[in-house]
């Protein structure tokens, strides 16, 4: 039960891997009882574009009538590198967070801020000396927060690059070339910004994120015993949303459908999300891995350009998850699609404008999700109970799919070849046939397992489940809601 009159202020990142948890955790926290409103305010950038799909969640979510969103002020990252941009926004949004709060009656009884904008709780108490409870919201794995709340530790032991693995009390060691990419360079602002806001989680009353125990229980243990952090971390995952945000009418119907006729278990899904472009020669390669592979598929792809790049990794969501390319001059348009891409139409289903990923993912005949590792990609798959083959590209993407293939056990890794510097052909039809081949040892047993942790997945958020518990003990312990 919610403690009446009690009021959250949640502070949300720009881009769908961060809106799309924030805003179900907004959900869950109402819905569930557990606090009795929540006002959402969420960063933004100045782009010439209007945002589509990352409107439509946004107004899917008002439409709800759950929680109360305010927009702060748009920041322009006009002509700024992909990292000076991140680094921006994680240094200017949490500023326009307390001027807006301070000048706003908005009387609320706990903050939560995204774990990326964490240094604005030492900001709330220095500025506005409110001494309400303050938690921050990771919407990643436990391992990845573990990670950077050791990392002032790190950055203290050990001068200079990462050469050997890297040791974090109680949990998996990070081989330097899966190492997150904000802690890649101790010389570049963005190292510094996480830092920071890793220093401000680790003053916060408890830290969310969005996994549950039975994904992840050495970690959580490791985070739990007082070695990395004397903050408290609670699992609330899986966090994910119940339904596909639309564009349009009806953008489902077409591949749904193509899957109705499909086989159980025999279409291998693909898409290495919208943060990413490929060049023509990756999407020619792809198509020849998928041929190679004699599997069925749907793959979601958007046009190529001239040179593959992350500069989505903020425009995600807007209209470059629809086709329409918003980087900067290095990131032309290519003519067309190479001529693989249409030869092997005929074996699968192409989208190459937006896919309804949870509506996909959650349909029986899908077998395999080719996927970027991005966390929000991931506890979809695992929610839905789909093994993954990870082809991860950037931010904490090594990272995941390391962890699925090594400690989870419902997935695999595909490797990119040092002399092209892409993923080949061979590897990825290797990899599909022994993820869909239903006589595969390995293969079976990563299915099984995915299957396992469907169950498991559910089971977390039932009312004796381990993060409906773990939220919910909040509200009791100290009385702080």
């Amino acid at each position: 039960m919610a403690i009446s009159n009690s009021h959250a202020l949640l502070l949300v990142s720009p881009g769908m891997g961060h809106i799309i948890p924030a805003l179900e955790l907004a959900k869950r926290l109402v819905s569930h009882k557990i606090i009795s409103k929540v006002t959402c305010l969420c960063g933004s950038i100045k782009t010439s574009t209007p945002s589509n799909v990352e409107t439509q969640v946004l107004q899917s979510a008002i439409n709800e009538n759950l929680f109360d969103l305010i927009q702060l002020p748009p920041i322009d990252l006009n002509n700024l590198h992909i990292k000076t941009k991140i680094a921006t926004i994680m240094h200017e949004i949490p500023k326009l967070f307390v001027s807006t709060i301070s000048i706003m009656n908005l009387n609320p009884t706990v903050i939560i801020t995204d774990f990326f904008f964490s240094q604005v709780i030492p900001l709330i108490d220095e500025k506005l000396k409110l001494s309400m409870p303050k938690f921050a919201f990771a919407p990643t794995n436990a391992w990845l927060v573990a990670l950077g709340l050791h990392s002032p530790t790190l950055g203290k032991q050990i001068q200079g690059e990462y050469i050997n693995p890297i040791s974090i009390p109680g949990c998996k060691s990070v081989e330097p070339h899966d190492l997150f990419d904000m802690l890649n360079d101790k010389t570049n602002r963005l190292y510094h910004e996480f830092v920071e806001a890793c220093q401000g989680a680790a003053l916060a009353n408890g830290i969310f994120v969005n996994t549950f125990h039975e994904l992840e229980p050495k970690t959580l243990e490791a985070l739990g015993c007082g070695h990395i952090t004397k903050v408290p971390v609670y699992p609330v995952g899986p966090i994910v949303r119940q339904i596909s945000p639309s564009p349009g009418p009806n953008p489902r119907s077409d591949v749904v459908e193509w899957l109705e006729k499909q086989e159980e278990e025999s279409v291998v899904y693909v898409s290495l999300g919208s943060g990413y472009t490929m060049s023509h020669e990756e999407i020619k390669e792809m198509a020849l891995g998928l041929e190679l592979s004699g599997t069925k598929f749907v793959w979601s792809v958007r046009p190529p350009v001239t040179k593959a790049g992350n500069d989505h990794y903020l425009t995600a969501g807007e209209e470059s998850e629809i086709g329409t390319t918003l980087v900067s001059s290095n990131f032309e348009p290519s003519n067309s699609f190479p001529d693989e891409f249409y030869r092997i139409q005929t074996n699968g289903f192409v989208i190459t404008d937006w896919a309804p990923q949870l509506d996909i993912l959650k349909h029986p005949s899908i077998g395999g999700f080719v996927t970027h590792c991005g966390w929000n990609s991931v506890i979809e798959s695992v929610s839905c109970g789909v093994p993954i083959i990870g082809w991860p590209i950037f931010a904490d993407q090594k990272m995941n799919a390391t962890m699925l293939a090594e400690e989870v056990g419902n997935g695999i890794r595909v490797e990119v070849s040092p002399s092209t510097k892409m993923v080949g052909r061979e590897g990825l039809a290797k990899a599909i046939k022994k993820m869909m081949d239903k006589d595969d040892i390995e293969g079976c047993v990563m299915r099984e397992r995915a299957k396992k942790l469907k169950v498991l997945a559910e089971r977390a958020w039932s009312s004796d489940g381990s993060s409906y518990l773990s939220l919910s003990k909040i509200t009791h312990s100290n009385g702080v809601w």
